[in-house]
């Protein structure tokens, strides 16, 4: 069974203890969770790092040297947590000072229960979005600094093969034909035999780039030919067990996706090869009420999926950042589960497009 989730935790910060109760009351009423009750700004700031609550309902006229307007600013400033502001009061200058830490809502005393739920369902909702912006904001920015990366190394990469294999191989026929050309009395046989060794040998060195780069097949024979291919190279190099399902004589998937989901696969394969220790992967491509439906599963170590969001947030795991906007790109989305011992689970949904939809 799935553990619902906990209701919203709200601090109320209130120096007069019978409206703190009172609200406190209504709050478990409308099916919030009342974490604490603060009456001056010290205890405000304690309770707000004992309970990291989801919100603060702050009382501008507090008890002490500090009022809830500098309480509110620290609580911001320190947890980045929502505040509400609550007071009887309606004064300009204290509204102004109130705006300047940034509030989820202002309610004036006396209210209804009608206005503390309205006030706190939007104070809440305003902040889930706005912490759902700044995690997608802090995802781009580590995704774009992490494509810069690779596209460096990508074509430093590409530079030094290009210098190294191909350049050997052309200055090789260059030497042969200058040496044809000053040895008149040498037969061209030999010469012209060893360069077209090289010439083939060059061949390969392409072909193997290319395919590097982006294998041909998946152009030519279609995503699951291309899936086959890189499963089969995965398993030999790293030693675990593929098993690839896919539904037969399906029409071609818009060039969009076939890349999305070969590049996914690619990442995912990569990632149990350096961490998962798996022994058996399964990969699975199904097409379900109009839905592409991409599963990467593998037996191997799993791991903490908070910790790998968090290093993916902070920019330490931009693969998982990467096919999440592969993902988002085509209109689809990327979930992933794991626990430690258990293996881990990849699957990647999107609306179905053909190759001739996207035409």
């Amino acid at each position: 069974m799935p553990v619902p989730p906990h209701p919203p935790r709200i601090l109320v910060v209130e120096d007069e203890a019978i409206v703190a109760r009172d609200i406190a009351q209504q709050l478990t009423a409308l099916g919030y969770e009342p974490v604490g009750i603060a009456a001056t700004a010290v205890e405000a700031l304690r309770l707000a790092a004992q309970t990291t609550p989801d919100l603060v309902l702050m009382d501008i006229q507090l008890g002490g040297a500090a009022d809830g307007i500098s309480a509110a600013e620290e609580i911001r400033s320190r947890f980045q947590l929502p505040v509400v502001f609550l007071t009887a009061y309606s004064a300009d200058e204290i509204l102004q000072r109130a705006k300047l830490t940034e509030p989820f809502g202002y309610i004036l005393k006396p209210f209804s229960e009608r206005e503390l739920s309205t006030t706190v369902a939007m104070a809440l909702y305003k902040h889930h979005a706005e912490t759902k912006l700044l995690n997608t904001t802090r995802q781009l920015k580590a995704l774009s600094r992490r494509v810069l990366e690779v596209q460096e190394m990508e074509r430093r990469r590409v530079a030094v093969e290009l210098h190294d294999e191909l350049g050997q191989s052309l200055t090789a026929i260059k030497i042969n034909l200058q040496l044809a050309a000053r040895l008149k009395d040498t037969a061209l046989e030999d010469i012209n035999r060893e360069n077209i060794r090289i010439v083939e040998d060059a061949l390969q060195q392409v072909r193997r780039l290319a395919t590097t780069l982006r294998p041909s097949m998946l152009d030519d024979l279609g995503l699951a030919a291309a899936l086959q291919w890189i499963t089969d190279q995965s398993a030999n190099r790293s030693g675990f067990a593929v098993s690839f399902h896919h539904v037969r004589a399906q029409p071609r998937l818009a060039p969009d996706i076939e890349t999305a989901c070969f590049r996914i696969v690619q990442e995912a394969l990569t990632n149990i090869a350096r961490h998962a220790q798996a022994q058996q992967v399964d990969i699975r491509l199904d097409h379900e009420d109009g839905q592409l439906l991409l599963r990467i599963s593998d037996d191997g170590c799993g791991f903490q999926l908070e910790e790998m969001q968090a290093r993916a947030l902070a920019g330490n795991s931009t693969g998982v950042l990467g096919m999440q906007e592969r993902a988002t790109l085509v209109g689809g989305q990327l979930t992933i589960a794991s626990t430690p011992g258990n293996g881990s689970t990849v699957l990647m949904s999107c609306p179905w497009r053909s190759h001739e939809e996207s035409l």
